[in-house]
């Protein structure tokens, strides 16, 4: 049975893992799934290694022909697969893209060191921006949370987020959009908050807000949800 809370925080603060930004540029998801090669390789190093949101937002698009900044969990995961991951003083996160940004040998070649092929891209929901998550979805989320392992998930976020003591408000699908990419890190079973409970994030988006999200609005506005460990 799963426990009643689960907080990966203070791992992630002992590995050096701390929370980061992505300014102006449209990189949540970039920001999310780096966020979980971080914990993933750090869980089998058992140290901390920053790791390059610019590299892989690079490979993303070298694996896949996108040009756009940015990328969806997949389109990621393939670059990773492809090129890997450098550490991020090898090719530092930019304020502004660069579409014709090329890394350098050395951080290619760091890259290809870094990358584990024995982690794999477990999905929990695959893309659907018409569909939130089954209870089945839900309890897989935590359970993954629960085995010790940080979720990326990808949501419509509301056009004016508002929040109440760190926990995001729900609102109605109008007033939503497609969408927003944050790291899920920790559960918490609460009768007292929408549908049960609420979830920990990681959120790289404007003022840093970090906060929660209750199982409620999870359940009615995550696209899409996965994790980065060892493979089958």
């Amino acid at each position: 049975m799963d426990p009643s809370a689960v907080d990966l925080r203070p791992r992630l603060e002992a590995w050096g893992l701390g929370a980061r930004r992505q300014g102006a540029r449209p990189t949540c998801s970039v920001f999310a799934v780096v966020g979980a090669l971080e914990y993933a390789v750090a869980s089998g190093l058992g140290r901390g290694t920053r790791l390059s949101v610019e590299f892989l937002n690079w490979a993303a698009h070298a694996a896949t022909g996108r040009t756009a900044d940015g990328g969806f969990f997949s389109e990621l995961w393939e670059g990773y697969a492809c090129h890997g991951i450098c550490p991020e003083e090898a090719l530092p996160y930019r304020e502004a893209y660069d579409a014709a940004l090329q890394p350098g040998a050395a951080a290619i070649d760091a890259a290809r060191r870094l990358r584990d092929t024995a982690l794999a891209f477990h999905w929990i929901k695959a893309w659907n921006p018409e569909t939130g998550l089954t209870g089945d979805q839900l309890a897989a989320i935590r359970a993954t949370l629960a085995g010790g392992w940080p979720v990326c998930g990808g949501l419509r976020w509301p056009k004016k987020a508002a929040w109440e003591e760190d926990l995001l408000q729900i609102c109605p699908p109008e007033e939503v959009y497609d969408g927003h990419s944050v790291l899920l890190v920790g559960y918490t079973e609460d009768a007292r908050h929408p549908g049960g409970g609420l979830f920990r994030i990681r959120n790289s988006a404007g003022d840093g807000r970090d906060g929660a999200l209750s199982y409620a609005y999870v359940e009615a506005y995550m696209n899409y949800a996965a994790w980065v460990g060892p493979g089958p």
